[in-house]
């Protein structure tokens, strides 16, 4: 079945977790929390039998926020730090009893040279393949849109190749902005039940650099430029059938009712898809 969750993404101060309640929440998605706060995470959830999710690094202990996450270099220092952080949220989600973890990849961050590309990358996703079946926890690779090397649908799957306890989020922004082959759709096609969960918000080409996750609403139309989540969540759904799909909207005009109001819009989509399923 799969599950409504949110990211804290949709939260101003980092502990304010009950302005997350709105969305009456199956999972709620951590990112980029310090060890202190653990503690706080877990009784939250257990008190209200909310599933806690990671999203790579947490805990992340340093006295500035994280800016540089590079999992595939070039910088071997950078690459090495990403796979340790990784490892580390492998392990808190274990402790944590999460539905899985998030981890981007590859590095965003141009000069983005060919050689060594490869096997950097297979490196860093044998690693923590490995990982994962150690601790018994779902590792999910976040697809991104800046990196020519690896980008469409096909070259996700095969980097995720036969690697057990490895899936995909589908982060459906980053494949809207890329369009064409690397659609939403077009990763539900060529990637089917390996995605295990996917991001939702809404965005276009022209509003991503300024406004970013902006809240998915119903009145946002495919002529704007937006996605039309009403038909595409669905598709996709039925497609894949992902544990959770987790809206991660940034929370600059979000306020309680508008959340409400998208939170069962969702739930909406979900059974929706599920229904479709069942008639199949």
């Amino acid at each position: 079945m799969t599950m409504l969750g949110v990211s804290t993404s949709a939260i101003g101060g980092r502990r304010c977790f009950d302005d997350l309640l709105a969305y009456e929440p199956d999972v709620i998605e951590f990112y980029n929390y310090p060890s202190a706060a653990l503690a706080d995470i877990r009784q939250f959830c257990a008190k209200r039998d909310i599933r806690p999710a990671l999203h790579t690094p947490v805990p992340y202990d340093a006295a500035a926020p994280l800016t540089r996450f590079a999992p595939t270099g070039p910088d071997p220092q950078q690459a090495a730090a990403a796979l340790r952080l990784t490892r580390r949220t492998i392990r808190c989600a274990a402790d944590l009893g999460a539905l899985h973890v998030v981890v981007h990849f590859p590095s965003p961050y141009p000069p983005f040279p060919k050689e060594g590309f490869a096997s950097a990358g297979a490196a860093f996703l044998d690693a923590v393949a490995e990982e994962a079946l150690t601790e018994g926890v779902s590792v999910l690779i976040e697809n991104l849109s800046a990196h020519p090397l690896l980008r469409t649908p096909d070259e996700y799957l095969a980097a995720l190749g036969e690697r057990p306890g490895l899936s995909l989020c589908l982060d459906l922004g980053h494949a809207h902005l890329m369009g064409g082959d690397g659609s939403p759709l077009a990763f539900a096609r060529a990637l089917g039940a390996k995605i295990a969960s996917m991001h939702v918000y809404n965005t276009t080409a022209d509003r991503y650099a300024v406004h970013g996750h902006e809240l998915a609403k119903k009145e946002q139309t495919a002529a704007q430029g937006f996605m039309d989540l009403s038909t595409l969540i669905p598709a996709l759904v039925g497609l894949s059938a992902p544990s959770a799909v987790v809206l991660e909207h940034g929370r600059r005009g979000v306020d309680p009712a508008a959340a409400a109001r998208t939170a069962a819009w969702m739930r909406e989509l979900i059974t929706d898809s599920r229904a479709r399923r069942g008639h199949e």
